[in-house]
């Protein structure tokens, strides 16, 4: 039995978002307020561009262009099992390895982005990933891939991609930012099938090897286009969220929710909501990371040749785009309400994916997957910076990454296991149907948290 918080209106969500800013490493502590005051560029935080707005088109090309090694490990799994002599199990616990590291180094990304600022964490993190995945061309065998691939190149995803890229949109954007992670990633899904259908173009002519080095090169064009363009906050270059003035500001503080004050870290992880909405995020990631594994190998034992495995699989990854820009309606609805139809759609395509035949059969469950897991993604990040605010949102999102890693990770090298004991891929992906449909259950009918009261030294 679920207890619930008392419900609170849903239009007063935005009260919860109106926190001070993240410190940035910039200037700590400082409000846009006091930042457009010293910054002599901007007195009045109106007299030139936001930069939000090109920081985000550079964003987009950082989330969309780092997919290429999530992607390319189970596309490349058939030719690396055969080359390696390993099963699929192993190729699958490899990848629950990274999937583990990347979830368990989660809740320190949020605590370096405070210290050292989201410039220097994905410049960081795409430098390491790169070094990764060069190593990882060398690997001879299951243990330096699980040392290479598994615990290298998870910091693409930890500290360069996701956690910093919704951080990224939570600090600088405040009435776009649904519509801003939804835009940025969105990224992933358009930029997905055009590696896919690269990889398969590579492997007509060489190996996977050398797709790997390609990818290592890809990084290290990341990592110089993350230090050229990212800067840390609004406040850090003195302006404010939306490019908004500081009057602005303080004029919705004032009007959206002054008896309340937004949570904090140790404030969010105590509610019932976060513990359920990690449970939730189970239902859309688990088969995502079951599919991407072992799609192609699902596919080629059901008789499609290479070329056609390549299409499905970027239609499935394209179709999550318009999952991800219809995330861009938690602006406007419910996100929570959205995530519970995004996981039955999900839910709903993994059971047919196992029956999927026929090229019709294997398009109509890779568009149900697509779009639920697109929307889920938005819909996942929305609903925590809704409930929460941004000022918990790093920390809050890098404990929910590291808890869903702990029960996602080994999701894979079971699905391998099972299918190395019984030969069939049946009871993995019946139970990823159970998962996502629980999740929408809790999506559906979860509520608000009641923000806390303010304390005496605040009023």
């Amino acid at each position: 039995m679920f207890i619930w918080s008392t419900t609170v209106d849903e239009r007063a969500d935005a009260g919860l978002l109106l926190e001070p800013p993240v410190p940035s490493n910039d200037r700590l502590g400082q409000t846009c307020d006091t930042a457009q005051r010293v910054s002599p560029a901007s007195p009045s935080g109106r007299n030139r561009i936001f930069y939000g707005w090109p920081l985000a088109g550079a964003v987009w090309f950082l989330y969309g262009l780092q997919v290429a090694g999530f992607y390319s490990w189970g596309f490349y799994l058939p030719e690396m099992l055969r080359d390696l002599d390993m099963s699929r199990a192993a190729g699958g616990m490899v990848f629950g390895v990274q999937s583990f590291c990347g979830g368990a180094a989660s809740p320190f990304v949020g605590m370096a982005i405070t210290r050292f600022g989201l410039r220097r964490v994905m410049t960081l993190g795409f430098g390491v990933s790169a070094l990764g995945y060069f190593a990882t061309s060398t690997a001879d065998g299951f243990w330096q891939l699980v040392v290479f691939f598994g615990i290298f190149t998870a910091s693409t995803h930890a500290f360069a991609t996701v956690i910093p890229t919704q951080t990224l949109a939570s600090i600088w954007f405040r009435k776009y930012r649904a519509r801003m992670m939804a835009f940025l990633l969105a990224a992933g899904g358009v930029c997905a099938p055009v590696i896919l259908m690269l990889n398969a173009q590579l492997l007509q002519v060489s190996t996977w090897r050398t797709g790997w080095v390609l990818i290592g090169c890809l990084n290290l064009a990341l990592a110089v286009l993350a230090f050229a363009m990212v800067r840390d906050s609004p406040e850090s270059i003195g302006q404010c969220p939306d490019g908004a003035s500081a009057q602005d500001v303080a004029e919705h503080d004032e009007t959206a929710s002054p008896t309340r004050e937004p949570f904090t870290a140790a404030q969010a992880l105590r509610t019932p909501q976060f513990r359920l909405m990690v449970l939730s995020g189970l239902g859309y990631a688990v088969p995502w990371a079951v599919l991407v594994n072992h799609g192609r190998l699902h596919l080629q034992d059901l008789g499609f040749d290479i070329r056609a495995a390549a299409a499905i699989l970027s239609a499935m990854a394209l179709v999550s785009t318009f999952g991800r820009l219809s995330g861009a309606l938690g602006d406007f609805l419910s996100p929570p309400r959205l995530l519970g139809v995004a996981l039955t759609l999900e839910g709903l395509g993994a059971a047919l994916f196992l029956i999927a035949t026929t090229p019709a059969r294997a398009y109509a469950a890779v568009i149900l997957v697509g779009l639920g897991f697109g929307l889920a993604f938005i819909c996942q990040a929305a609903t925590f910076a809704s409930f929460f605010g941004r000022k918990a949102f790093a920390t809050t999102t890098g404990v929910r990454f590291f808890v869903g890693a702990v029960f996602a990770a080994g999701a894979p090298a079971v699905t391998g296991w099972y299918y190395d004991v019984d030969g069939s891929y049946a009871v993995p992906f019946l139970g990823l149907t159970a998962l996502s449909l629980v999740g929408a259950i809790v999506a559906f009918t979860i509520r608000s948290p009641e923000p806390p009261l303010p304390t005496v030294e605040s009023s």
